[in-house]
C-alpha cells in the first residue's frame, strides 16, 4: 500500500499518482509505503516548487472602426521567468497570430460587430497560462462622398453638395477644408454643405472630413476647378455639305474657357416648324460628338435648321453660338416581295425595287446569288433563304435601302442511269435513282415502257430510242434527265454480192452488224484458208478481195461472231458473183 501526503492538504493511496496544485509556492511531498507483512516504511519526503501562472492582460486603440488600424497592446506579467510566447484570436474568422514578443501591433477588422478578443501567453519555464478574453466594438466609417459645383469667379459662391452617409445612422460631424488659404478663417466650415467664395480662378484641392458620433474619422479630397469668367461657345458640324435627312448629324464640342473647364453645354435644335428639342449635358468635354437624328423628308429638295449652343463654365459664366445647317431630301426605297424560286430556275432580273418619289439616281442589288447586271441566279445562290438588299442612291448623294428575304427551293437530285444496250426482242429494267421532296416522275416517250411514273421501269423497245426522266417536288421544282437504250437486232447476212464495180450490191452489207463493235468476221475460201477477216466490228464491208485482189466466182464459207452476250456466232455460205 501507498501514502501519499502532497503537502496542500490533499492525499492519495496510489503508486503514481498525479496531483494539481491550485497555489504556486513550496511543497513537502511525503511518500510512505506498508508491506505485505503489514509494516510501514519509514517516510521519504521531498520539497517541489510549483510555478506561478502568468497574468494575462491587454489593452486596445480606441475607437475601434472598420477597415481602420486597431493597436493592441500586450500587459501580461510573470513572478518567474520570462514570457516568450503569444497567441491571438482576433474573433473575426482570421487565423491565429503567433508573436514571439509583447510589442504593440495593428490588426484591421473589415465588418463592423461586436468580436471577443483571446489572448494565450507561454513562459520560458514552459508554464501555460489561462486563456484571457475581451469583448472589443468595431464601429462602422461614414462613406464620404460630396459633388464637386460648376463655378466661375463671377459666382457669388460654390456650394458642395454633402453626399455622406453611414450605415448605422448615426450623427455626424463635418469639417470642410476648401483649399483656399489665401481666405483665412474663410477656408473651412463644418456645415453638412460646405459654401465658400473664390476670388481667383485656378484647381484647388477640397477636403471633407467626417467624424462619427463613436470617434471613427475618414476624410475625402477632391480636384476642384474655378473657371474663368468668359468661356467661348463653339461646335463643329462634320460633313456639313453632305446631310441627308436620314442619317445622324454630328456635332462636336469645341467650347473653350481659360483657366478652367467648360462644365455645362446645352444644345437647341430647331427647324422653324414642327421640330424643337433641346439636349443638356453636364460632362461637355472638349471634342465630344453629339448625334442627332432629324425628321426624314422625300421634299422639298432641302430643309433649313438652327442650331444653337449655350456653354457655361459655372452658374452664371456662359456663352452661345448658333450655326444654320442644310438638310437633304432622301430617297424612299420600296421592295415588294420576291417569291420562291427553284434552284434550277434560269437566272432572272429582279424589278421589284424602286425609288417612290422617281427621284434621279442608281439603284443597286445584291446578296447571294446576285450578279452585276442585277440578275439573280438561284443556282448560284444555292438553297436556302437569300437576303436581297437595294440600294438607292440620288444624285444629291443621298441614299435609302431595304431588303427582301427570297426562298430558293431545292432542285431533287436524278439520274436515269448509264446508257445501256439490250438484245432486240429482249427486255431491260432502267435504274434510275433520285432524292428529293414527295416526288412525281415521268418518263418520255412511254413508247416500250411497262409504266411511265415510277423509278425503274421494264423497257421492251424495239429500236434504239432516248427516254428522258423527269421528277417533280411538291415545291414545283423539276429535274431531268436522259438514258439512251440501244437495240442490238439480229444480223441480217446477204448470201450473195457482186464486186462488178456497177454500184449494184459491189460489198457484202450484212445489216445491223454495225451496231456489234467487237464482232469478229471470217471468210474462207472452199480449200479452208482464210480470205477476210475483220476483228472488231464491220465498219468497212467485204469487197470481195484478198490481199488486194479480186476473187473468182464462187461460193465462200464464213463465221459471223457478235461477240455479244444472247447472240452465237452465225455461219453460212456467201456467192460472189461477177
Amino acid at each position: 500500500a501507498w501514502k501519499w501526503d502532497f503537502g496542500d492538504g490533499n492525499i492519495s493511496i496510489l503508486k503514481n499518482p498525479s496531483h494539481t496544485f491550485l497555489a504556486a509556492g513550496d511543497y513537502e511531498v511525503k511518500l510512505m509505503v506498508e508491506g505485505e507483512t503489514g509494516c510501514f516504511s519509514d517516510v521519504f519526503s521531498q520539497t517541489i516548487h510549483v510555478i506561478e501562472l502568468p497574468k494575462v492582460d491587454f489593452k486596445f486603440s480606441s475607437p475601434s472602426c472598420e477597415s481602420q488600424d486597431v493597436t493592441f497592446t500586450d500587459q501580461s506579467t510573470t513572478a518567474e521567468g520570462t514570457i516568450n510566447k503569444w497567441i491571438w484570436n482576433f474573433g473575426d474568422g482570421s487565423a491565429d497570430e503567433i508573436r514571439t514578443d509583447g510589442n504593440p501591433f495593428v490588426h484591421t477588422y473589415l465588418s463592423v460587430g461586436n468580436y471577443i478578443v483571446t489572448l494565450k501567453v507561454f513562459t520560458d519555464k514552459s508554464c501555460e497560462s489561462v486563456t484571457f478574453d475581451k469583448y472589443i466594438d468595431v464601429y462602422p466609417l461614414p462613406v464620404v462622398d460630396f459633388e464637386l459645383p460648376e463655378v466661375c469667379t463671377i459666382d457669388p459662391f460654390a456650394e458642395f453638395n454633402n453626399l455622406t452617409t453611414i450605415s448605422d445612422g448615426s450623427a455626424l460631424s463635418y469639417l470642410w477644408d476648401f483649399g483656399d488659404p489665401s481666405s483665412g478663417a474663410l477656408n473651412s466650415s463644418t456645415i453638412k454643405n460646405g459654401r465658400h467664395t473664390y476670388i481667383d480662378p485656378g484647381v484647388y484641392l477640397v477636403k471633407l472630413t467626417v467624424t462619427t458620433s463613436r470617434g471613427c474619422v475618414f476624410s475625402l479630397e477632391k480636384n476642384f476647378t474655378v473657371s474663368g469668367a468668359i468661356p467661348n461657345a463653339q461646335f463643329e458640324v462634320l460633313t456639313p455639305t453632305n446631310l441627308c435627312s436620314n442619317k445622324e448629324v454630328v456635332f462636336k464640342n469645341k467650347s473653350t474657357v481659360s483657366p478652367g473647364n467648360i462644365g455645362k453645354v446645352e444644345w437647341f435644335f430647331d427647324d422653324g416648324g414642327d421640330m424643337s428639342f433641346t439636349l443638356i449635358d453636364e460632362d461637355p468635354v472638349f471634342d465630344k460628338e453629339y448625334k442627332i437624328n432629324y425628321p426624314v423628308f422625300s421634299s422639298p429638295a432641302t430643309k433649313l435648321f438652327k442650331v444653337r449652343m449655350l456653354a457655361y463654365s459655372g452658374g452664371v459664366c456662359l456663352d452661345e453660338q448658333i450655326q444654320f445647317i442644310t438638310l437633304k431630301a432622301v430617297p424612299e426605297v420600296v421592295f415588294t416581295a420576291l417569291p420562291d424560286i427553284c434552284q434550277e430556275a434560269a437566272p432572272f432580273l429582279l424589278t421589284q425595287a424602286s425609288e417612290k418619289n422617281a427621284q434621279a439616281g442608281v439603284g443597286v442589288y445584291s446578296g447571294n446569288g446576285v450578279k452585276a447586271n442585277g440578275f439573280f441566279d438561284p443556282a448560284l445562290a444555292g438553297t436556302g433563304k437569300h437576303t436581297i438588299n437595294y440600294v438607292f442612291t440620288s444624285t444629291n448623294g443621298c441614299s435609302d435601302s431595304s431588303s427582301q428575304e427570297i426562298l430558293v427551293m431545292p432542285t431533287p437530285t436524278l439520274s436515269a442511269g448509264k446508257d445501256t444496250i439490250m438484245l432486240e426482242g429482249g427486255e431491260i429494267k432502267l435504274y434510275a435513282t433520285a432524292s428529293g421532296s414527295n416526288l412525281i416522275y415521268k418518263w418520255l416517250p412511254s413508247i416500250g415502257l411497262s409504266r411511265d411514273d415510277i423509278l425503274d421501269p421494264i423497257a421492251t423497245p424495239v429500236d434504239d430510242i432516248t427516254y428522258v426522266l423527269s421528277a417533280t417536288s411538291d415545291q414545283g421544282c423539276v429535274a431531268i434527265d436522259e438514258i439512251k437504250v440501244k437495240v442490238l437486232k439480229v444480223p441480217i447476212v446477204p448470201n450473195a454480192f457482186s464486186p462488178n464495180g456497177d454500184g449494184v450490191n459491189d460489198t457484202w452489207n450484212i445489216k445491223y452488224l454495225e451496231s456489234y463493235a467487237n464482232a469478229t468476221v471470217t471468210v474462207f475460201s472452199r480449200y479452208g484458208s482464210i480470205v477476210y477477216f475483220s476483228s472488231k466490228g464491220y465498219s468497212q464491208p467485204w469487197s470481195g478481195q484478198a490481199n488486194g485482189s479480186d476473187l473468182p466466182m464462187g461460193s465462200y464459207y464464213y463465221i459471223i461472231d457478235p461477240k455479244t452476250v444472247g447472240r452465237k456466232p452465225i455461219a453460212g455460205n456467201v456467192t460472189i458473183i461477177r
